[in-house]
């Protein structure tokens, strides 16, 4: 998803479909797979219990994407390619090893509907869209959306005011309380934008339903609470 897609205008209501590239389009499938290498590298972490071993097997993963790309495998959602190549890079890395220093692999506890997995995929998705929030500030230091929708998740229950008393030591930006009840309503939108592109790209087909059906079974649908879709 580029800067462009994302931030042409601050959006009034969420378009689940908006996004038109899906992973299986992607130019390189190793150039696109590096966006989701923290929740790989954190399953991998689990499996191995060893961080040199975890990255070893993240360069397995890259090399064969470099190679051969995607494959014959190009359906479906990345979340399930992916685990099949961890799970496969991790038992190789295993098996190089001297059989007395192998650590134990439980491959049978990670599968596609595995609540781990299904957490760091969630918590991977949600980084993403943060970060592409906050590239959206520095660009535009007047729509201070990211830090203005920082302080409202952390902290819920204040009021707007003591909000801009947490923007001004956080950004050091002075912010009026009027702006806050106005921007506040955009950056959710927005946020919940940048959800729903995340998701649209890691599905091969990403209609209305598909999406739909990945931000709940994701558990992704608090971010779209009082957002229009």
């Amino acid at each position: 998803m580029s800067d462009s897609q994302a931030f042409n205008s601050s959006p009034s209501s969420v378009n689940l479909t908006r996004s038109s590239h899906p992973w299986t389009q992607a130019d390189s499938a190793a150039g696109f797979v590096l966006r989701y290498l923290i929740p790989m590298r954190r399953q991998l972490l689990d499996l191995l219990r060893d961080e040199k071993l975890a990255d070893e097997s993240l360069k397995r993963i890259l090399a064969h994407l470099v190679s051969v790309g995607f494959g014959k495998d190009k359906q479906g959602k990345l979340r399930d390619f992916l685990l099949r190549g961890v799970r496969s890079a991790a038992k190789a890395a295993v098996t190089d090893l001297p059989e007395n220093k192998r650590p134990q692999l439980d491959l049978e506890s990670v599968t596609f509907e595995s609540e781990r997995w299904l957490q760091l995929w969630r918590e991977g998705l949600i980084e993403r869209a943060w970060r592409s929030l906050e590239r959206h500030e520095h660009a535009n230091p007047n729509e201070p959306l990211y830090s203005l929708l920082r302080v409202a998740t952390e902290a819920p229950s204040e009021t707007p005011s003591m909000w801009a008393v947490r923007i001004a030591t956080m950004a050091g930006k002075s912010i009026p309380e009027q702006q806050i009840a106005k921007q506040l309503p955009v950056a959710r939108t927005l946020f919940a934008q940048l959800i729903a592109d995340e998701v649209a790209e890691t599905l091969s087909e990403p209609t209305r339903e598909e999406i739909t059906r990945e931000i709940k079974k994701l558990g992704l649908s608090k971010a779209f609470q009082g957002v229009q879709v």
